[in-house]
């Protein structure tokens, strides 16, 4: 049968998604030039037949094409999931919004232009992108970071493209498009950019704390931000946000998704962990991505300038399809020791950090020490592992086919840890309307264990997670829903 567009997935269950995109054959859908990669294609499978009955409301059948479409190596972003033409389960379609995840990945890495901010260079032409130096200036590094819109004061935040911004004071001799990662910040919220949300600091192996930073596209920017006539749009106020009511950022619109629809990139959100190289073996540091930023040492009070490296990277957008967003996570693949390789984090010795919570020796504060001989290194392990469904198309194989496609560079040395989405999308209710989490968020999949070890390190169970919201990026920000998801809008507005 043919359906209407924008149903729930729950509610296309072999059926004919006559309003979706097909699969694409050599490209994204926004970038038909861009080069594909025969030699990484997967082959289809199809997963055994069984029925399941969600708490939800929906059933799921097993059954169905499961294939990792080809590898684009691309600058523009994916604006839509190419999902097959028909759809049964959760896990038949994963390799199609894996493949997603990766694809952003790339565009998102991609050589920045000198022109505005957050346009890539020559997106269609993949030698730009494999020819890159490390250290080049990526699409995402030119995003507006989130103090650029929530700590300029009384000042009205400057346009998407301009870099004249109030820098933070601590950082006064930073140059402007540098990245400033302060680790302090007003009051230990889940935006201190010195701590994991909602959580502690992470100590690594060479006793230095991971760094995070948050940043916004262009699309999620402007919506707060608002207009220039319109005072009551800037929602980077407090007093525009009062009394609370749902806030919903613009989504992104394919036309191959939607025939009639423009191409249009959506709101966009970005947050990333980094760790400070000192100390990293030379042998080692060409495995991470190196840049220099202004780091915020909490002995002296002022910022620095060291090289950081990226160790995890989380991805969101705003699908038409999928309006809860769709959450991808990635780390690099030295994170967690190995015997190749010195990790960022220390091997786990004991099975209750192995198995249990998959950490030891959490720091007792929130506070950062400003003397590293007083920190104590974090052991870590991952007790969520990377999934190894449905077989042979799974993320584990995404992995593959992907790094693969990308060797020679930087980031061969990342790996997708998990995308999740909302498989009901479109049946959303907030808590303050009384919704339920994993119902009211549109039934994510997969519900639970979806963190990232550089971001949750402490989150990792279900137990260890329950202040949190939960052990899954949509069960925590969930908690935001009315902000459409967005803890930033949530909790950084200031009078």
């Amino acid at each position: 049968m043919t359906v209407i567009c924008r149903m729930s997935l729950a509610m296309l269950l072999v059926a004919t998604l006559s309003c979706r995109g097909k699969m694409p054959e050599t490209a994204t859908a926004t970038a038909p030039s861009a080069t594909t990669s025969a030699s990484t294609t997967s082959t289809a499978v199809t997963a055994a037949q069984t029925t399941t009955t969600s708490p939800c409301g929906f059933t799921t059948t097993g059954g169905g094409p499961s294939q990792i479409p080809p590898v684009a190596t691309s600058g523009n972003i994916p604006l839509y999931v190419p999902l097959p033409s028909v759809v049964n389960s959760q896990v038949q379609i994963r390799p199609y919004f894996d493949w997603f995840s990766w694809e952003e990945f790339i565009a998102l890495n991609w050589p920045a232009s000198t022109k505005g901010r957050g346009n890539a260079d020559q997106p269609s032409n993949a030698s730009v992108f494999k020819n890159a130096k490390n250290g080049s200036q990526t699409v995402w590094g030119t995003w507006k970071a989130n103090w650029e819109l929530f700590n300029q004061g009384s000042t009205r935040p400057s346009p998407f493209d301009s870099w004249d911004v109030k820098i933070p004071a601590q950082c006064s001799a930073a140059k402007p498009g540098q990245r400033e990662l302060v680790m302090s910040s007003k009051g230990n919220t889940v935006l201190n950019d010195g701590v994991q949300a909602f959580s502690f600091p992470l100590v690594d192996a060479n006793s230095n704390y991971l760094l995070y930073e948050v940043r916004y596209n262009r699309a999620a920017y402007e919506f707060m931000r608002g207009t220039d006539a319109n005072q009551k749009s800037w929602l980077y106020l407090a007093k525009n946000l009062s009394p609370p009511t749902q806030q919903t950022m613009p989504m992104s619109t394919a036309a191959a998704a939607h025939p009639g629809e423009q191409d249009q990139l959506g709101a966009m959100m970005l947050k990333a962990a980094w760790r400070d190289m000192t100390g990293v073996p030379a042998s080692e540091r060409n495995r991470y991505y190196v840049v220099e930023a202004q780091v915020y040492n909490p002995e002296t009070q002022q910022c620095t300038a060291k090289d950081v490296g990226l160790v995890g990277l989380h991805i969101v957008q705003k699908l038409q399809d999928f309006p809860e967003w769709v959450w991808s996570t990635f780390e690099q693949v030295d994170v967690l020791t190995s015997p190749q390789h010195p990790g960022l984090l220390p091997a786990c010795t004991t099975t209750d950090c192995s198995q249990v919570h998959g950490f030891a020796n959490r720091p007792q504060t929130t506070t950062l020490d400003p003397n590293p001989a007083n920190r104590t290194p974090v052991p870590a392990a991952r007790i969520n592992a990377i999934p190894t469904t449905p077989p042979g198309q799974s993320t584990v194989d995404a992995n593959m086919m992907f790094q693969q496609s990308l060797a020679g560079t930087v980031w061969a040395n990342y790996q997708l840890v998990v995308t999740q989405w909302p498989f009901n999308a479109g049946n959303f209710k907030p808590p303050e309307n009384r919704g339920t989490y994993p119902c009211g968020a549109g039934a994510p999949f997969p519900e639970t264990g979806a963190v990232n070890v550089t971001m949750e390190t402490y989150f990792q169970s279900a137990n260890d997670a329950v202040g949190a919201g939960g052990n899954s990026c949509m069960s925590c920000h969930y908690n935001a829903a009315l902000y459409d998801f967005s803890w930033g809008l949530k909790r950084r507005p200031h009078a």
